[in-house]
């Protein structure tokens, strides 16, 4: 049944309880009925039963559009020149802009822009053993001596970013949505789950990353910005950014005692003795001093584990007729006197 009655918009309210069927319809006249279920017959037949509470206008519009897009003239004419079609339209924006006011009112605080803090994680320069720090994603970070890591108490919706100085070996949760970034004074590393080795001290001339398990990008930073300069590193393979010379490169080798500091394990394969030096002082967190360049250049062969570094010094120095001392935190060799 058509009518050419418009529904005044005082009257919304009681049409509202009428369609949902409310109890307090004493005040709604005959008239009024006959327009509402005229109302329902349109609204059924663009078919959606209507409810304030779960309205769905791009359903409904959807389905309007179907219906129009078939060629009945006539049936598109009455229902836009309908009163009652109007009335429907009037509703639902109503709805739809209740619905989103109470979306708003109701986002919970925690999910607002507030301000995140900062936590951080500082080894010292000597430490008894490594330090180890968990992260709020679960990934955790083993720190080796004179390291410092920077993140956030929580980590955002985007990239989950960390700040590294030193050196840290990295267990990082798998998470394809949140890819973990590990930035550093020249470089970044990118990763998406995985576990591997980044040495970044501030005064060193190298970045080396070593990667035990899955895939990272490592990317060269020069002057503030993060350059295309990049390399993809599969497990297995090392990377590395010479700083001063601004070369970034790679290869499917990692070294033997890149986590030496974590393993107490250290090998050498005719390793000169200036590396083999440089390896004990970064396990064993001590200084050693060459009397003369010549002892850096000879040749070293050996293996140990969970050795204190005492004996270790001891089984070098005798190999190779050298007299080790001992001041603290200082080792110097020297060549015998002969």
């Amino acid at each position: 049944m058509q009518s050419n009655t418009i529904i005044p918009p005082e009257n919304e309210t009681r049409m509202t309880a009428f369609l949902n069927k409310e109890p307090e319809n004493s005040e709604i006249s005959n008239l009024e009925i006959i327009e509402m279920e005229g109302f329902i017959s349109t609204w059924e037949t663009i078919g959606t039963g209507y409810s304030h509470s779960a309205a769905n206008p791009d359903q409904a519009w959807a389905n309007l559009q179907k219906k129009l897009s078939k060629p009945d003239l006539n049936l598109k004419t009455r229902i836009f020149r309908s009163p009652i079609f109007r009335a429907a339209a009037m509703i639902v924006l109503v709805a739809g802009i209740g619905l989103v006011t109470y979306k708003s009112v109701q986002t919970p605080q925690s999910k607002l822009d507030l301000p995140i803090k900062q936590v951080i994680a500082e080894t010292v320069i000597h430490p008894a053993s490594f330090s180890v720090t968990t992260l709020p994603d679960g990934s955790v970070v083993k720190l080796n001596a004179g390291t410092k890591i920077e993140y956030p108490e929580v980590f955002g919706s985007g990239k989950r970013i960390v700040k590294l100085a030193g050196e840290a070996f990295f267990n990082v949760q798998r998470d394809t949505l949140h890819p973990f970034v590990i930035e550093t004074e020249h470089a970044s590393v990118e990763v998406l789950g995985t576990s591997f080795n980044v040495s970044a001290y501030p005064n060193a001339k190298i970045v080396e990353v070593h990667v035990e398990t899955g895939k990272v990008k490592l990317t060269q930073l020069l002057k503030g910005k993060f350059e295309t300069n990049s390399a993809l590193l599969p497990a297995g393979e090392r990377g590395w950014i010479k700083i001063e010379e601004g070369e970034i490169g790679h290869m499917p080798i990692i070294s033997k005692n890149y986590s030496s500091w974590i393993t107490r394990k250290v090998s050498f394969q005719r390793t000169p003795l200036v590396e083999a030096f440089s390896i004990l002082e970064n396990t064993y967190h001590v200084r050693i001093v060459m009397e003369s360049p010549e002892i850096g250049q000879i040749p070293y062969t050996a293996n140990f584990a969970d050795l204190e570094l005492d004996y270790i010094i001891k089984v070098i120095a005798r190999t190779h007729q050298l007299k080790a001392t001992r001041n603290g935190e200082e080792i110097v060799f020297a060549r015998l006197k002969k």
